[in-house]
């Protein structure tokens, strides 16, 4: 339900701007209008609030402490930035080294194979040869840095030297052992460089080892990297751990002067006094104009506007009962309700979980969701997405068992073949085709007949008479159409033919004048898409049937073979279609939901209402952040953005 908004303007000596926001920041019911400036955080005000957050993103943001000045928080921050900044680089360091190291070992493995006698010389074996190894990998995405290094050292060394690569593949990198006179080497070096190879070098760490020594080596500092990381993780937050409650508490306080500040440049300023204008719940004005009364006293004047229901800009607040939010956030997901529009929560809350149940209907998978469900409301904390997905699935679950027994289904045919009784009809019967279809299409003919209702209501309640006989005349067509086929099925008597042709004629011809000079052309079309939003309702028998028949198919491969691997197979195949139960008939009552019935009479494009204070985290000792005389402190509890009065 949407909850009625007052437009307040609160006019107030301009020295005691703060102190109104500070007080309004403390109730969280109003939001400021803006009037002049959207705004902005000032510059120096946003540069200590990044450098804060940069520092708390390094330990829990957690922990009391007292609030900072601006020049302390500064001072604090100079001494903690240096510091932090190079055990910053020390770990991006040993990532690099964690992510570079497996490309190494594998390109240089697998040159051992290739060579494996000078793979066990060091440089020592070697220099007593008067030759010299450079162990190298090559990043050779294009496959032509190996063939053209090959070419320059050919023409540099001649048959003084030898190459061996392992097998390059596009986008991997290329091991490669040259072995070649020591007094070549510089000559070597020069020719790498200024070709500007892209090469990660065996590191001076592992110098004077063989090929298969430097291997081993690197895996050995693969497997201490973590290590490595870990430690520099713990100095990084010892390092800050003393300061984290001020900066904690002092974050909080420079969000909510930043909000203030935001706030401000909305306000209309003289050189001697402010005009704030505020939306603010109805029911609560009183409180917000006795709050700002008692912290400004005779410095402010507050007056109610009448806006006579038609402001542009206004907000939508919303009060929805607890078992409903999951499905206002739903409401959401799709466009908040603009101004006239209804709020559409309770019939979403009522008509997913039942679309969900006709398509799944089956008594043990309804029966793991409850479970599921319940499970996810009681380990995760409340309001969090996870627990709301639990409530939405705990609805669509009780559903589920439902048309379950409806259908005598569990586990598919297995409940039908061990005799449950179906109390209306078996889905995977010879028979139920037809019912199953009638039954779709009764659900989308009512569900759409709901939504041109709500559509005639709010086209005479916005006077908007087009729009108003647009839907009046797809209701007759419907209801005539309704008429026919009823007549036809032989399901109504004769006398029903008459009225029934008389609405279908009358229907078309007010929905053709409704659209005007194009009315010829574009009635038959909206009429045409409202038989077509109808019979769209026959994909709740489809996937049904689809779910049926696939659990069918577990249950029959689960029959063949033993016992044991039977049970695997048909577990498997369960699984399998309880997961697209759990996905595509949501996603099918969502899209029937928002196009078929939305589309009736819903606009969206709205906004929530955002209260000044709603999305700052207070700390305990936060600037000026304490509770408001003892004349509110019985008020209403506030109201965060988008969430329920």
């Amino acid at each position: 339900m949407r909850v009625p908004l007052t437009l307040l303007e609160v006019v107030g000596l301009r020295p005691r701007l703060d102190d109104a926001l500070t007080a309004l920041q403390e109730l969280r019911l109003a939001e400021v209008v803006t009037i002049v400036d959207p705004g902005e955080t000032p510059p120096d005000l946003a540069d200590l609030i990044a450098r804060t957050d940069a520092v708390m993103a390094l330990v829990d943001r957690s922990g009391t402490g007292t609030v900072l000045s601006n020049d302390a928080l500064r001072t604090t921050l100079d001494q903690l930035e240096p510091p932090l900044a190079k055990l910053l680089a020390e770990e991006e360091q040993l990532r690099g080294e964690a992510e570079a190291l497996p490309r190494s070992i594998e390109a240089l493995d697998a040159l051992q194979p290739l060579v494996p006698e000078l793979g066990r010389l060091d440089d020592r074996q070697l220099a007593n040869l008067g030759l010299a190894s450079m162990a190298l990998v090559l990043d050779d995405p294009d496959l032509r840095v190996v063939p053209e290094l090959a070419r320059q050292l050919a023409e540099l060394l001649g048959r003084g030297h030898l190459m061996v690569t392992s097998a390059a593949t596009p986008g991997s990198p290329v091991g490669c052992l040259l072995i070649l006179r020591r007094g070549d080497l510089p000559e070597v070096d020069a020719l790498l460089g200024t070709e500007r190879i892209v090469e990660v070098g065996v590191p001076a760490a592992y110098a004077g080892k063989s090929l298969r020594a430097t291997v081993d080596a690197m895996r050995e500092r693969l497997t201490a990297l973590p290590g490595e990381r870990d430690r520099v993780r713990a100095y990084l937050a010892a390092t800050v751990r003393p300061v984290a409650g001020s900066l904690h508490a002092t974050i909080a306080a420079l969000r909510a002067r930043a909000e203030r500040a935001v706030a401000a440049t909305q306000a209309d300023l003289s050189s001697r006094t402010f005009v704030l204008r505020l939306w603010v719940p109805a029911k609560q004005t009183a409180v917000v104009e006795q709050a700002l009364v008692d912290r400004l006293g005779r410095a402010v004047a507050v007056e109610r506007l009448d806006t006579g229901g038609q402001a542009e800009d206004q907000p939508v607040l919303l009060r929805n009962r607890t078992g409903w939010q999951p499905f206002q956030q739903l409401v959401g997901l799709l466009s908040w309700p603009a101004r006239g529009d209804l709020d559409p929560t309770g019939l979403t809350a009522l008509a997913l979980p039942l679309f969900f149940g006709v398509m799944v209907g089956d008594i043990v998978y309804g029966t793991l969701l409850l479970a599921a469900g319940w499970w996810l409301r009681s380990h995760w904390a409340k309001k969090s997405t996870l627990s709301e997905v639990g409530r939405v699935m705990l609805l669509g679950g009780a559903w589920t068992v439902l048309f379950g027994l409806l259908y005598g289904e569990a586990l598919g045919s297995l409940g039908h073949s061990i005799g449950m009784p179906a109390l209306w009809f078996y889905r995977g019967g010879p028979t139920a085709l037809q019912p199953l279809l009638l039954f779709s299409l009764a659900i989308g003919l009512v569900h759409v007949v709901m939504g041109l209702l709500l559509g005639v209501w709010t086209a005479a309640r916005g006077h908007h008479r087009r729009h108003l006989a647009s839907k009046v005349g797809t209701l007759l067509v419907l209801g005539g159409l309704f008429g026919v086929a009823g007549v036809a099925a032989a399901g109504f008597p004769a006398e029903v033919l008459t009225p029934a042709v008389a609405a279908l004629v009358v229907g078309v011809v007010v929905a053709c004048v409704s659209q005007g000079a194009l009315g010829l052309l574009l009635g038959p079309l909206d009429l045409l898409g409202a038989l077509g939003n109808v019979l769209s309702y026959l994909r709740l028998a489809a996937v049904g049937l689809a779910s049926t028949y696939l659990a069918e198919v577990a249950n029959q491969l689960g029959a063949r073979g033993p016992l044991l691997l039977g049970v695997l197979v048909a577990t498997l195949f369960h699984a399998l279609n309880l997961a697209l139960a759990a996905f595509s008939p949501t996603i099918q009552a969502l899209r029937l939901h928002y196009v078929e019935f939305f589309g009736q009479f819903y606009e969206g494009g709205g906004r929530l209402f955002a209260p000044l204070g709603g999305s700052v985290v207070r700390g305990p000792e936060s600037e000026r952040v304490t509770s408001l005389p003892s004349a509110t402190t019985n008020s209403p509890e506030p109201v965060p953005a988008g969430a329920p009065v």
